[in-house]
C-alpha cells in the first residue's frame, strides 16, 4: 500500500505545484452529493488559505447538458472533483486548458498530457477513500498545515457510505483510517463507539427511532405510536424537566444501556439473523456547535442540500458559516419528506417493482426524483430479504436515471455493478459507472426493456462464472488460505469493541467470549498491495517534504 500511495501522491505534488505556480483565477467544479460537496470545500478552504482567485461551480453530474458550460470557462486552469475520470474523453479533447481531476470513480480513458489525474484507482488503491479523502491529500500536499481539513473529508466519506459495513465494525476502514487519525490528531474528531441512529443531537429520541431504518428496528421503525410506546416500556423519559425533547445525546450511561438492550431484544424476537449489529463509530466534530457534532448527521444535511438545489448551503455549512445550519434544517426537513414519499410510493406501488430471476428493478418513472433517486435505493436495498442487486430507474433531464446497489455477498460471488453499468449504458448509448456494489448509469428514454434484458444477462453470467470457478478456485488456493488465513485476517482487519455495559463480544475470533481491543489501542497494521503496511499514524506521515 505504501508504495501504492507513494505514486498516488506523485500525482497530488505534480498538481500542487502546478496550483502554486498558477497566477490567474482557477475554475472549480464540483459534484453535487456530500462528498462532492465536501471534497470541494477541502479544494476551495485550501485556495482560500493559498490567497488564490477562483470561481467554484456545483454541478449534478459532469454529463453533455454541462459541457457547454465547461467548453465555455475562461480561466486556464480547471478542476473537476468527485467526476472526471469518467468524462476523460471530452476532457482530452479541451487542450487549450490544463486540468486537474480529482476524483475515485472508475476512469474511463487515459488522461492526455494537459491533465493531472489524481485516482487511487490508478495505481491500484480500491474503495476506502472518496473523494473528499483524494482532496484532502491534495490539501496537505499543497500545505501540512491542512492537516485539519482531515475533519470533512472523513465526513465526505461517510456521505459517500464508506462507513457502511454489513458485519458489526462498521466504521471507515482503508486509508480512511490515517485520515481520521490526522483529525483526531488534530483535535477535530473524537471517536467512540454509540448506536448507528441517526438524529443523536437533533431528533428528539422517540423520533429518531421512528425514522432508524439501518439498523431496523421492528416494530418501532416507522411508527411514532410504537417509538413512544417502546421508550415508555423501557423506562426512558421523552422530555426533559422543561418540557424540551430529550435526544440521543441527552441519555445517561445507564438509559443508553436500556436502550441498546432494548433494540436487540426486538430484534431478536423479529427473527434477525444479527441482532446486536447495532453499534458502530461515532464520529464527533469537536470545534462544532452541539447540534453539528455528529459526523453522520452533517453528512447528511450536506447531502440534502445538494440533492435539494441548494448544494451553496451545503458549501457554506463545510466553511463554517454559522448561519447555514439554521437554513438547513428547513431544507433537510424537505428532504426527509421527500424520501419518505418515495419510500411510500415504492411500498404502495408494487406493480411498478419487477423481480427476475437475478435482480429486483424499480420502475419509478417521474414518481421518484433523479436527484434522489439513489438514496431511496440505498435505504430500500437494506430492508430487502434477498441477494439479489436492486436497480431503481426514473425520468431525468438526461433520460433515464440508474441507480444500482448490491451486498457485500453478491460482490463476493462475481457481481461488479460499476462493470455492469458501465458496460450496458455505453451499449445503449448512455454512460455509468460507479463501484462494484453502489453503481448508477443515465441511459436514452425509452430504453428500460433492453436495459433489464442486458443486465439480467450480465449478473447471471457473473454468477454463473462464480459457480463454475469456485472449486477449482478453492482447491488452488486452500492450503494457501489454511496457512496464511489466520495472519491475512490480523493484518486486514482493524479490531474494535462494542459497549461492554451490554455484555456484546465477538464470537469466532481471537477465541469464544473473548473482547477485542479497542481501536484507540490496536497497533496491528493493514497490508493492501505491495509488502509495507500503513501503520495508522495518519496520511500526513507519508508526505514526503
Amino acid at each position: 500500500m505504501i508504495e501504492n500511495l507513494s505514486l498516488l501522491l506523485g500525482q497530488a505534488k505534480k498538481a500542487a505545484s502546478l496550483i502554486k505556480s498558477h497566477k490567474e483565477s482557477i475554475r472549480v467544479f464540483g459534484q453535487y452529493d456530500a462528498d462532492g460537496i465536501t471534497a470541494t470545500s477541502i479544494f476551495v478552504k485550501t485556495l482560500m488559505r493559498e490567497n488564490k482567485s477562483f470561481h467554484s461551480t456545483i454541478l449534478k453530474q459532469l454529463t453533455k447538458t454541462y459541457f457547454p458550460l465547461v467548453e465555455s470557462a475562461k480561466e486556464n486552469l480547471l478542476v473537476f472533483i468527485d467526476f472526471g475520470s469518467g468524462q476523460l474523453n471530452f476532457l482530452n479533447k479541451l487542450k487549450d486548458k490544463k486540468i486537474i481531476i480529482v476524483d475515485h470513480h472508475q476512469p474511463q480513458g487515459k488522461p492526455e498530457d494537459h491533465i493531472i489525474q489524481i485516482n487511487p484507482l490508478d495505481f491500484g488503491i480500491e474503495e476506502n477513500i472518496s473523494a473528499s479523502g483524494v482532496s484532502y491529500l491534495l490539501s496537505i500536499t499543497i500545505d501540512k498545515s491542512n492537516k485539519d481539513l482531515s475533519e470533512l473529508a472523513i465526513v465526505g466519506a461517510i456521505g459517500d457510505s464508506q462507513a457502511e459495513s454489513t458485519g458489526p465494525d462498521w466504521g471507515v476502514s482503508g486509508l480512511n483510517k490515517e485520515i481520521l487519525k490526522d483529525s483526531i490528531d488534530s483535535n477535530k474528531i473524537s471517536l467512540h463507539k454509540g448506536l448507528r441512529i441517526w438524529g443523536r443531537t437533533m431528533r428528539p429520541i422517540h423520533k429518531a427511532l421512528e425514522y432508524s431504518i439501518d439498523p431496523l428496528i421492528p416494530n418501532v421503525s416507522g411508527s411514532e405510536s410504537g417509538a413512544v410506546k417502546f421508550l415508555q416500556d423501557i423506562g426512558i423519559e421523552l422530555k426533559k424537566g422543561d418540557g424540551s425533547w430529550r435526544t440521543l445525546s441527552d441519555l445517561s450511561q445507564e438509559e443508553q444501556k436500556k436502550l441498546a438492550s432494548g433494540i436487540i431484544i426486538e430484534r431478536i424476537g423479529d427473527g434477525h439473523q444479527n441482532p446486536e449489529w447495532i453499534f458502530g463509530d461515532v464520529y464527533e466534530l469537536l470545534d462544532r456547535p452541539k447540534e453539528l457534532r455528529d459526523a453522520g448527521e452533517v453528512a447528511t444535511m450536506i447531502n440534502a442540500c445538494g440533492k435539494t438545489g441548494k448544494p451553496y448551503l451545503g458549501m457554506q455549512l463545510c466553511l463554517g458559516n454559522p448561519s447555514a445550519s439554521i437554513k438547513i434544517k428547513t431544507v433537510l426537513e424537505e428532504y426527509r419528506r421527500s424520501l419518505g414519499a418515495a419510500l411510500n410510493w415504492i411500498g404502495k406501488n408494487k406493480e411498478n417493482k419487477k423481480e427476475t430471476d437475478h435482480c429486483i428493478y424499480i420502475l419509478a418513472g417521474d414518481n421518484i426524483s433523479e436527484h434522489i433517486l439513489s438514496n431511496v435505493i440505498s435505504i430500500s436495498h437494506k430492508n430487502i430479504s434477498t441477494n439479489k442487486p436492486l436497480i431503481g430507474l426514473a425520468i431525468s433531464e438526461e433520460g433515464l436515471k440508474i441507480s444500482a446497489r448490491a451486498t457485500d455477498k453478491a460482490v463476493e460471488q462475481g457481481i461488479n455493478l460499476k462493470e455492469i453499468m458501465s458496460a450496458v449504458s455505453a451499449e445503449l448509448g448512455g454512460e455509468g459507472g460507479g463501484h462494484a456494489a453502489a453503481s448508477g448509469a443515465t441511459i436514452p428514454g425509452g430504453a428500460e426493456n433492453q436495459f433489464i434484458e442486458k443486465v439480467d444477462n450480465l449478473i447471471q453470467a457473473a454468477t454463473n462464472k462464480h459457480i463454475n470457478t469456485k472449486v477449482d478456485k478453492w482447491s488452488k488456493e486452500a492450503e494457501e488460505k489454511l496457512i496464511n488465513g489466520l495472519e491475512t485476517h490480523l493484518q486486514s482487519s482493524y479490531a474494535k469493541t462494542r459497549p461492554q455495559e451490554i455484555g456484546a463480544k465477538r464470537e469466532g475470533e481471537a477465541g469464544k467470549g473473548q473482547t477485542e481491543r479497542p481501536a484507540s489501542s490496536q497497533t496491528t497494521a493493514y497490508k493492501s498491495g505491495g509488502d509495507k503496511k500503513m501503520e495508522r499514524k495518519g496520511l500526513v506521515q507519508y508526505l514526503v517534504s
